[in-house]
C-alpha cells in the first residue's frame, strides 16, 4: 500500500493498488476519491509520501479494534448457533 496525499484537502491516507488499478489513469497519475472529502482527484499512486497518516482518524479505528469480549457461555452459544447452519 502506498500513501497518497489528497490535493483538496490534504489529509493522508493508503490507498491500495488494487482498486488505484481499476481507475481511470494517464501514466502515475490515477483519478482516486479520497476517503476524507469524498472528493477525486488525479493523485500518483506509484510514489508514497512521507507524511503520517491522518486518515481514518485514530478515534474510528479504535472504536473498531475495542470489541467486546464474549464470555465462555456466550462463545459456547455462538458455536453451537453457528453449527446449525454448517453443511454436511
Amino acid at each position: 500500500m502506498t500513501r497518497v496525499k489528497c490535493k483538496k484537502c490534504c489529509a493522508v491516507f493508503e490507498q491500495g493498488l488494487g482498486g488505484a488499478a481499476l481507475a481511470p489513469h494517464i501514466g502515475p497519475l490515477h483519478y482516486v476519491k479520497c476517503p476524507a472529502c469524498n472528493k477525486r482527484s488525479w493523485l500518483n499512486v506509484y510514489s508514497s509520501v512521507k507524511d503520517p497518516v491522518t486518515w481514518p482518524l485514530e478515534e474510528i479505528q479504535q472504536t473498531q479494534s475495542e470489541k467486546p469480549q464474549l464470555t465462555e457461555e456466550e462463545l459456547e452459544k455462538k458455536r453451537v448457533e453457528e453449527s446449525k447452519y454448517e453443511k454436511a
